[in-house]
This record gives structure tokens, sequence and C-alpha cells, in this order.
């Protein structure tokens, strides 16, 4: 694929709310050669359809950040030839993902970065030995970032939530956000991988643009 290319700056997202203040986007020195780079985006879609709510977005922000990408589906073989990974969410009721959490045990070994996003990051914290509990949440809720990281700075935002299982507790991960107690935010111990429970793309799209530009 042969996206427009673009210079990586935030789109003001006319969804978020007036007083969750400016975006906190991290600029690289390296604005010239993120066009080298490949993203790959994963759909944890079990239908088509779905794809255009939560697989198109991201898509959006990819390319309006000047990224080549490709799309492959979760029951997909995938290759480790990327520099970097988004799996993508689903819709709520969709848990066919949770079939094919055997698909990425890839992530073991590979050494680019990861965003898991809803879907995303359940099976990433499966991969690395965490038990999922029912936790359904629908709508905006708070958060609040509890540790320094390179998507989001700290303190208490807003996001928009659409799940059915989430993480209470973590091993072999890094607590980086709390919704009440659930973990919303996580980064894999030694890896440049994060889990996100919510969907960025709805009301925090800096956390995946900060993302693409983690070098």
């Amino acid at each position: 694929m042969h996206p427009e290319r673009g210079r990586g700056d935030v789109i003001p997202n006319p969804m978020k709310p007036k007083n969750e203040g400016c975006y906190h986007l991290i600029t690289s020195d390296k604005d010239d050669s993120i066009q080298t780079h490949l993203i790959l985006i994963v759909s944890t879609c079990k239908y088509k359809l779905s794809e255009e709510e939560f697989v198109k977005p991201i898509v959006e922000i990819v390319r309006e950040c000047g990224f080549s990408y490709e799309i492959k589906r979760y029951r997909e073989r995938i290759d480790t030839d990327y520099s970097k990974v988004i799996v993508c969410g689903t819709a709520l009721m969709d848990l066919d993902y949770l079939r094919y959490v055997d698909k990425f045990e890839w992530l073991k070994d590979y050494d680019g970065e990861v965003l898991g996003i809803c879907a995303g990051y359940q099976i990433i914290a499966k991969v690395f030995d965490n038990d999922l509990v029912e936790c359904k949440k629908i709508g905006v809720y708070e958060f609040e970032v509890v540790k320094d990281n390179p998507l989001i700075g700290k303190g208490t935002w807003k996001a928009y939530f659409l799940h059915r299982y989430a993480l209470k507790d973590v091993k072999n991960l890094e607590c980086l956000a709390m919704q009440k107690d659930e973990v919303c935010m996580f980064k894999v111990v030694g890896r440049e991988f994060y889990g996100v429970s919510f969907h960025p793309e709805v009301l925090n799209r800096e956390i995946v643009v900060n993302f693409l530009h983690i070098s």
C-alpha cells in the first residue's frame, strides 16, 4: 500500500472534551526517515464490517502521521518484518480472537514496538501469562495515569471503554494507568509493548501518535 505521506502532526479530535487539555505529542527528531518504517495493523474483527469502526480510524491516524502500513487479520500467519505493530479492538460481543491467542506467540521474540488496543490489550496480556477477568465496561470513564510513560502524561484523563474482559492484577507487566480497580494501561516488562483496555482512537488519539513516534 502507498498512502499519502504526512508530517506526523496531531489532528485535533472533535469528540475530545474541551476540558481535557492539549495533546501531549512526543515529537521525533527523525521525521525525515519515518516513511521508511512499515507498520503492521492487525484486525481482531471476526466480521469485516466491524473494521470500519475499529480498524479504519487507526489506519487514518497512521496515514496522517506519514507511515506506510499493511493490514492483516488475527487468524493469518504474521511475519515480524515490521518496525511497529498495532493490534486493534473489535465489537463487544466478538470474542473469536481469544481462540487464536496462540497465533501471537511470535510476540515473545519480536524486538519492535507493539500497541494493543482493547482486544489487542487482552491478547498481549494472555501471551505474557496474565489472567483476564470479566469486567464489562461501556462508555466514557475517567482513568488515572500512575506511571511515567511515552504515550500519555500523568494525571486524570477520559477515555471510551468498550470491553468485556480486563486485568485487575498483572505479572510480567507494569501498570501504567488505572480505571478504579482495572489496570487499563500496561507495559510489558523489558519491552516497548503497551496495552490499553480503552479505545484511544475515540478520545485519546495522541496515544497512537506518540506510539508511532517512539524510536
